[in-house]
C-alpha cells in the first residue's frame, strides 16, 4: 500500500494540470472583482465619448451593446477551449506557424496598454500627491509593487481585488451623491438630447469606445482558464459590462453636467476638476488627494492585469515554467520602466501616443487585435469542428458500408 501511495504521488506531481497555471483558482466574485476594477481603471480619468458632445453618454450605452456582441464571441471561444488560454488556443486552431508572431503581437499590444497605464498614474501621482518627488522614482516605486504582488501570484492580485473593489465603487457613488448635494449639477448641459441625430454618437461609439474600455477585455483570454467555476465566464462578463456601461456612461454624464462640454474637452483630467468642486458646507470639501489615491488603485489594476497578461502570453510561447515565471516578471518590469521613463518625455506627449498612435494603429476600423482577429479565430473554430463532423460521419458510413 505504501508503495501505490508513493507511486500516487508521483503521479500527482508530475500531472501538468498540477505542475503549472492549473493550480491557480480565481472565484467568481474575485473575476468579477478583477474585471470591474480593470474596466474601471483609467476609463474614469477621460472624457470617453465626448466628441459627441452633450451625447456623450449615450456613446457608452452604445458601446456597451455593442461590447455585449464582442463578449459573447470572446466567451463562444472559451467556452470551447476552457482550460486553455488566447495563446495556446491559437496554435490548438492555427499551428505555430502563424500563432507565435500572432501571439507575440497580443504580448506587445498588453505591454504597450500596461506602459500606458503605468506612465498615466505615474504622472497624476507625481502631479497632484508628490510633486517634489522625481518622477523615474515614483514610476520605479509602482513597478516594484506591481513586481511583488505578481511574485505573489495571480490569486494574490485577485484577492487584493476583492478587497479593493467596494472602495472605488463606494467612492464614485459617494462622488456622485456629493457632488450632486453640492448643487454643481445642471441638467441643462447634457440638452438638447440626440440633437444632431445619432450619427455622432455611433461614430464616436465606434470603434474608439468600443475598443476602450469593452474591447481591452481580450486580455481575459488569459485569465479565464484560472477561474474556478468556468460556466460562469460568460455571465461575469456580460455582467460587468452591463455594469460598467451604466457607471461609466453616469460618471460621464456627471462630467459634463458639471462642467460642460467644452471644459471636459480641454481638461487633462476631467474627474478630478468635478471633485475639486464638492463643498458640503465648507465640512465636506478637498476630497482631491482621496480621490488620487482611489484613481491609482483603478489604475494599479488596469495596469497590473495587462502587465501579467503580456508575461502570460511570453511565458506560455517561451513554455517557462512556473518556477522559473518570477525572472519574466523582473525582466519585462525592468525593461518597461525603463521606456516609460526614456519614451516619454512628457503627459502631453503621452496623451498624444495613447490617444493618437493607439487609436490610429492598433484601433483603427474595427481593430484588428479585438475584433478581427477573434472573429476569425472563432470561424475558423468552427470550421475545424464542422470538417471533423463531417469526417467522423465518413468513417462511420465507411465502417457501416
Amino acid at each position: 500500500m505504501g508503495k501505490n501511495v508513493k507511486q500516487y504521488m508521483l503521479n500527482w506531481q508530475f500531472l501538468p494540470e498540477r505542475r503549472g497555471k492549473r493550480m491557480i483558482q480565481i472565484s467568481t466574485w474575485q473575476l468579477y472583482c478583477l474585471m470591474m476594477l480593470f474596466e474601471i481603471g483609467s476609463t474614469t480619468v477621460f472624457g470617453l465619448g465626448i466628441d459627441a458632445n452633450e451625447d456623450a453618454w449615450l456613446a457608452i450605452l452604445t458601446a456597451m451593446f455593442f461590447g455585449f456582441l464582442l463578449l459573447w464571441v470572446y466567451t463562444e471561444i472559451h467556452r470551447r477551449y476552457p482550460e486553455r488560454n488566447l495563446v495556446e488556443i491559437i496554435q490548438q486552431t492555427f499551428g505555430n506557424w502563424l500563432a507565435i508572431p500572432l501571439a507575440m503581437l497580443y504580448g506587445l499590444e498588453f505591454f504597450w496598454i500596461a506602459t500606458l497605464n503605468f506612465r498615466e498614474f505615474g504622472e497624476l501621482i507625481s502631479m497632484i500627491l508628490l510633486p517634489n518627488i522625481p518622477l523615474s522614482i515614483i514610476l520605479i516605486i509602482f513597478m516594484l509593487t506591481v513586481v511583488y504582488v505578481l511574485f505573489l501570484g495571480c490569486e494574490v492580485l485577485a484577492r487584493m481585488g476583492e478587497i479593493m473593489f467596494p472602495i472605488v465603487v463606494f467612492f464614485i457613488i459617494a462622488t456622485i451623491f456629493l457632488i450632486s448635494a453640492s448643487g454643481e449639477v445642471s441638467l441643462h448641459r447634457l440638452q438638447p438630447v440626440l440633437g444632431n441625430g445619432v450619427g455622432p454618437v455611433l461614430k464616436a461609439a465606434i470603434p474608439a469606445v468600443l475598443n476602450f474600455p469593452f474591447g481591452e477585455m481580450v486580455v481575459f483570454f488569459m485569465y479565464w482558464p484560472f477561474a474556478r467555476e468556468k460556466k460562469l465566464v460568460r455571465k461575469t462578463s456580460m455582467f460587468v459590462t452591463a455594469t460598467i456601461g451604466v457607471l461609466l456612461s453616469s460618471v460621464l454624464a456627471l462630467m459634463v453636467a458639471v462642467l460642460g462640454v467644452p471644459l471636459v474637452k480641454i481638461s487633462t483630467i476631467p474627474i478630478y476638476e468635478v471633485i475639486k468642486l464638492i463643498n458640503i458646507m465648507d465640512i465636506i470639501t478637498n476630497l482631491d488627494s482621496i480621490a488620487t489615491v482611489v484613481m491609482f488603485i483603478g489604475g494599479f489594476f488596469k495596469m497590473a492585469i495587462h502587465f501579467y497578461g503580456g508575461i502570460l502570453v511570453y511565458k506560455t510561447l517561451l513554455k517557462v515554467p512556473r518556477k522559473h515565471e518570477k525572472w519574466l516578471i523582473v525582466f519585462f518590469g525592468t525593461f518597461w520602466t525603463w521606456f516609460s521613463i526614456t519614451y516619454y518625455p512628457n503627459l502631453i506627449f503621452h496623451r498624444w501616443a495613447g490617444l493618437k498612435v493607439s487609436i490610429s494603429y492598433f484601433y483603427s476600423g474595427f481593430t484588428v487585435f479585438e475584433l478581427v482577429c477573434p472573429v476569425l479565430l472563432l470561424i475558423a473554430i468552427y470550421l475545424k469542428d464542422l470538417q471533423r463532423r463531417i469526417r467522423k460521419t465518413n468513417n462511420c458510413q465507411q465502417e457501416g458500408s
